[in-house]
């Protein structure tokens, strides 16, 4: 297969808009999808609002200001995107493969954010090489799952939802309401028969973003999937900036990040993550 003249064009965006070059950890001839996306944290919102975006965002921020090569694979469409602002200067469109098929890539400080671009009715969002141009190798990939999570769950085996088979970590983005839970329920009820067949890994933790704990009442409306991950649940305080104006390519604020620190840690611990890495500095 003969890679397009526009998937090269990716050579001349190596750098960040501003700043040192990012530098290219360059996979070995033939290595497998696995070992170039590096550890796939797979971000689904049980609902729609629920803040995917804004969780994905802060993830990958958290990673690559540890020191880690980071990609963020935006699987939804352009109108869609809660991440179309996420980076400062937009990269080239790149052809892939399938037919009428466009990727854009562009830069979030040091981490590559690849986005679909919506060209016919062909969009390449499930995990392949074209997500990686430049034969490049990440050591952690952030995919914000755009879709009805339901559905993705339903079907692991096709499109999106085969991240999940690839995710190291599933943070289940949920909102912090009656139906919110029930719409959780209903997608870890969905996701079961895999996880029982080990085709998938279970939900490693709920994710609320807006609030420090559950809501008294809503916590009591808990079915019994949900209630099993209530008590490991990461809250992500407000911030108003995000509320009003959502992810833009400014850094997510420490209080936006830091809830997800633990998880860094715990990656090290189980060597999905090398521990010998020089931080980044917080860059704007």
């Amino acid at each position: 297969m003969t890679v397009s003249s526009e998937h090269m064009q990716y050579a001349a965006v190596r750098g960040r808009p501003s700043g040192p070059d990012v530098p290219a950890v360059v996979a070995r001839p033939g290595a497998p999808i696995g070992d170039r996306l590096g550890l796939v944290v797979a971000v689904l919102g049980a609902s729609g609002g629920a803040g995917a975006s804004a969780v994905s965002a802060a993830v990958s921020d958290v990673v690559q200001l540890a020191g880690y090569s980071v990609l963020i694979a935006d699987t939804a469409d352009p109108v869609r995107s809660g991440l179309a602002r996420a980076a400062r200067v937009d990269g080239p469109v790149v052809g892939v493969p399938a037919p009428a098929a466009r990727m854009r890539f562009s830069w979030r400080a040091q981490a590559l954010l690849g986005r679909v671009e919506r060209v016919g009715a062909v969009r390449p969002t499930a995990p392949s090489l074209w997500w990686l141009p430049d034969q490049r190798s990440m050591q952690l990939t952030v995919v914000d799952l755009d879709g009805d999570a339901w559905q993705l769950g339903s079907n692991v085996r096709i499109g999106a939802g085969r991240w999940l088979v690839m995710a190291g970590c599933t943070l289940l983005v949920v909102r912090p309401t009656v139906p919110g839970l029930h719409h959780a329920e209903q997608v870890l009820a969905c996701l079961e028969p895999w996880v029982l067949r080990q085709v998938v890994k279970p939900v490693a933790h709920l994710v609320v973003v807006g609030e420090r704990k559950w809501p008294p009442r809503v916590a009591a409306t808990a079915g019994p999937r949900v209630a099993q991950l209530l008590g490991d649940t990461i809250f992500v305080p407000r911030d108003s900036d995000i509320a009003a104006g959502g992810v833009t390519a400014d850094v997510t604020p420490p209080k936006v990040r830091d809830p997800f620190l633990r998880l860094v840690q715990r990656w090290r611990a189980e060597g999905a993550l090398p521990p010998d890495v020089v931080p980044n500095p917080v860059a704007r």
